[in-house]
């Protein structure tokens, strides 16, 4: 049984074609949609009565769209823009080494997992990683973002876990922080190495898009599996794979940043939540 909704379906194509220009008639929307004009006027009129649609108060008879269709996209982060666009990718490559990928985010003094290959995978260890978190001093995500971060962003991250008051893991050796730091930068990437044979080991990368560090790429494994060998053979895939996704997400940050969007026209909040990272 069907649960879509016709009325719903036509009102957000209405949507999608006024987001194109600036100013519509009755007429242009009709050959641009194929909609019926009775069909058009009611949805017109709805949107209008909803503010999301006012007639043109220059020119009679002319439709565009407001500020408030913007709200529809306020909830549309950076975040989960790359989920969404890194998804494919990484199917991508799990279908080509079998091994899961994990894409994990900042969340205050924490990595979240936002996206994960392990269904696709025939040696996960479990169903999905989906919002678990890793602290930043004990993962091979977190070491790699503290790594990656601007010096800005790491003295926050630092002072949020010295300031943590769940009894997690703090940062109080800076002298090892600063070694850590240099040893990821150097080699590019991050490893956990599990301290069992049966246990998980992994390696992370840096996820960049626009200059900025985006998130983390973790690749897992088993740790009897992680070695020398392993990680010659892993690392460039898992780099490739995150250069990837962040030339993905690239053209939606510059479109989130346009500076001169046109009123009336959907646009990303060159000031809003696409901007943060």
């Amino acid at each position: 049984m069907s649960t879509e909704v016709r009325s719903v379906q036509r009102a957000l194509q209405i949507l999608r074609v006024m987001n194109e220009r600036v100013s519509w008639t009755l007429q242009e929307l009709h050959q641009r949609t194929g909609l019926a004009k009775s069909t058009l006027h009611r949805l017109l009129g709805t949107l209008e009565a909803e503010k999301y649609v006012r007639t043109d108060p220059h020119v009679y008879g002319h439709y565009q769209l407001t500020q408030a269709v913007g709200n529809l996209s306020c909830g549309v982060t950076t975040q989960m823009q790359l989920a969404e666009l890194a998804a494919p990718i990484m199917v991508s490559t799990t279908h080509a080494i079998k091994w899961p990928l994990s894409l994990g985010v900042i969340d205050r003094h924490q990595i979240r997992v936002v996206y994960c290959t392990m269904p696709y995978s025939p040696y996960a260890m479990r169903t999905s990683s989906v919002g678990r978190r890793y602290e930043l001093t004990e993962s091979a995500s977190g070491r790699t973002y503290l790594a990656f971060c601007d010096p800005a962003e790491r003295r926050i991250l630092i002072e949020e876990m010295n300031s943590r008051e769940d009894g997690g893991p703090r940062m109080t050796d800076l002298r090892a922080m600063r070694h850590m730091i240099r040893q990821t930068r150097r080699q590019g990437f991050a490893v956990r190495y599990g301290q069992h044979r049966s246990e998980s080991a992994a390696l992370a990368v840096p996820v960049f898009s626009a200059g900025l560090l985006r998130g983390v790429l973790v690749y897992t494994t088993f740790a009897r599996q992680m070695d020398e060998r392993m990680l010659k053979r892993a690392v460039p895939t898992v780099l490739g794979t995150a250069q990837r996704i962040g030339e993905a997400l690239a053209p939606a940050l510059r479109a989130g940043a346009a500076p001169h969007a046109q009123p009336g026209v959907l646009r990303q909040d060159p000031a809003g939540r696409m901007a943060a990272a």
